[in-house]
C-alpha cells in the first residue's frame, strides 16, 4: 500500500508479482487528517482491494508493506494501535503487516538496489537517504511554511509573486503573470482612476489569494511549466531556481562522488517536463555515471518489498519490474 496525503493506493499481488486486486480511497497521512480519517482510509483501500482480489487472498496474504506519509506519528502508541485496528478491519491476517515510510516504498518502486536517495517533490519537497531499503537521513521535508524548496508549493508562491509584481507595475502580462491572474481572479481587469491603479488591481490579487489556504498556491505550479514552454523568461527563471533547490536538498543527503542511484518521485517531477529536465541536468553536474530513474507504481513498490519479506529474491530484475510497473487505473491494471 502506499498511503500518502492526497491518496492511498492498495495492490494484493501474488508473489511473483501477478495483480490479483487494487483499491483507492483518500489520503491517510495521520498528521494531516488525523488518526481517525486516516484509519478509514487505510481500512477502505485494502478492503477494496481484498474484495476486488480472489476469494481466498484473505487466508493466504503472508506480507503487507504500507507505506506511510506521516509515519513518524506511529511513535504514538494510541496512534499505532488505531491504525493497525484498520488493517484487522479490512480483513488481513494478524502480524502479517509492516509500516514504512512512503519515501522507503518510493524508492523501491524505482530500483532494486537497497541503498541510494529518493526525491519526492510533489505538494512539498524532502530528500532522503535510503540504506539497506530503510531510511537513515533526510533533507528538507520541513512544510510550506519554512521549507519544501522547489516543491509544487514554492513554485506555485513564485509564479504569484511574480504575477503581483507585473500586475502592480500596469501594462502587458507575460504569458505567466496571464494565466496565473486568469486563474485566481478571472474577469477581473484594471480600470481607469485615482481607486483603481495598478497596484490596487496586484493588492486585490493578493486579497484573494490569502483568504484561500495557502497551500492552494501549489495548484499554480503547472501554470509555469506551461509558461515555460511558451518561452516565458519568468518561468524560465522559477523552473531553474525550483531545480537548483531540489538539487541542493538531494546533494545535503549524499556523500561527494557517490554513485548510488537517485530516484525522482512526485507530481512535480513526474508532470513537469522542464522541472525534471533541469533538475536532471543538475544533478548529472560531477557525478557522470549516477542512475537518475523516475519511480514506478509506488503501490507495486510497497507489494515487491512485502513479497521480499516474504522471501523472494531481491536480485531478480525482471521480477521488480512486473511489481513496478505503470499501468492504467482500473480492473486489474495500477496507476503509478
Amino acid at each position: 500500500m502506499d498511503a500518502g496525503g492526497t491518496t492511498t493506493r492498495a495492490l494484493v499481488t501474488t508473489l511473483s508479482g501477478e495483480r490479483l486486486g487494487e483499491s483507492w480511497a483518500g489520503g491517510a497521512n495521520p498528521n494531516t487528517h488525523g488518526v481517525i480519517r486516516a484509519a478509514a482510509q487505510l481500512t477502505e483501500a485494502v478492503e477494496g482491494a481484498l474484495d476486488r482480489a480472489e476469494r481466498w487472498a484473505r487466508q493466504e496474504v503472508v506480507a503487507t508493506v504500507i507505506g506511510l506519509a506521516g509515519v513518524s506519528a506511529l511513535r504514538d502508541p494510541d496512534v499505532r494501535a488505531r491504525m493497525e485496528a484498520a488493517l484487522a478491519e479490512a480483513g488481513l491476517p494478524p502480524g502479517t503487516a509492516e509500516f514504512t515510510g512512503d519515501d522507503e516504498v518510493a524508492f523501491a518502486s524505482g530500483t532494486p538496489l537497497p541503498d541510494g536517495t529518493v526525491l519526492i517533490a510533489g505538494t512539498g519537497a524532502i530528500a532522503t537517504r535510503i540504506e539497506g531499503r530503510r531510511r537513515t537521513r533526510s533533507a528538507d521535508g520541513m512544510g510550506w511554511l519554512i521549507g519544501d524548496d522547489g516543491s509544487a508549493f514554492w513554485i506555485g508562491h513564485q509564479a504569484a509573486k511574480e504575477t503581483a509584481r507585473q500586475l502592480s507595475r500596469g501594462g502587458d502580462l507575460s504569458p505567466l503573470a496571464r494565466t496565473v491572474a486568469k486563474r485566481v481572479i478571472p474577469g477581473q481587469r484594471p480600470v481607469g482612476g485615482d481607486d483603481h491603479r495598478p497596484e490596487e488591481h496586484a493588492r486585490n490579487f493578493a486579497r484573494t489569494l490569502t483568504e484561500g489556504p495557502p497551500i492552494a498556491l501549489a495548484t499554480l505550479a503547472p501554470l509555469v511549466s506551461e509558461a515555460h514552454t511558451a518561452g516565458d523568461p519568468a518561468a524560465h527563471v522559477i523552473v531553474e531556481a525550483a531545480a537548483g533547490h531540489l538539487a541542493h536538498t538531494v546533494h545535503q543527503v549524499r556523500t561527494p562522488g557517490e554513485r548510488t542511484p537517485v530516484v525522482l518521485s512526485g507530481g512535480v517531477l513526474t508532470h513537469s517536463e522542464p522541472v525534471r529536465a533541469a533538475l536532471t541536468r543538475k544533478l548529472a553536474l560531477g557525478a557522470s555515471g549516477t542512475d537518475i530513474v523516475m519511480s514506478g507504481c509506488t503501490a507495486g513498490g510497497a507489494a515487491w518489498l512485502a513479497a521480499l519479506r516474504a522471501g523472494v529474491s531481491d536480485t531478480d530484475r525482471s521480477l521488480h519490474e512486473e511489481f513496478t510497473r505503470a499501468g492504467r487505473r482500473g480492473g486489474r491494471s495500477d496507476a503509478a
